[in-house]
């Protein structure tokens, strides 16, 4: 799984060419490129993921119950194996 990551400049509003050709707008950018990770991490920029919160929220509220049906069907099954 590519992890994506946001990079934030140290100057807030920078627009244009950063590290190894990422492309800055207005102080943002994004990369799943390690070394251009490494390289920002060390040289003062901002590094965090970029999660799939929204999706991961709305599918977590949606199975919310399902989860607990599927825990006890496995609870089951291993019931069975050992």
């Amino acid at each position: 799984m590519t992890v994506i990551m946001r990079i934030t400049a140290p100057v807030t509003d920078f627009t244009g060419e950063g590290p190894a050709g990422v492309q800055f707008t207005e102080g943002t950018a994004t990369t799943s490129d390690p070394a251009v990770i490494g390289y920002c991490q060390g040289a003062g920029y901002t590094v965090e993921p970029l999660g799939d919160d929204p999706p991961d929220t709305e599918q977590s509220s949606e199975q919310d119950g399902p989860p607990d049906e599927k825990s006890a069907g496995r609870s089951a099954a291993r019931s069975k194996r050992g």
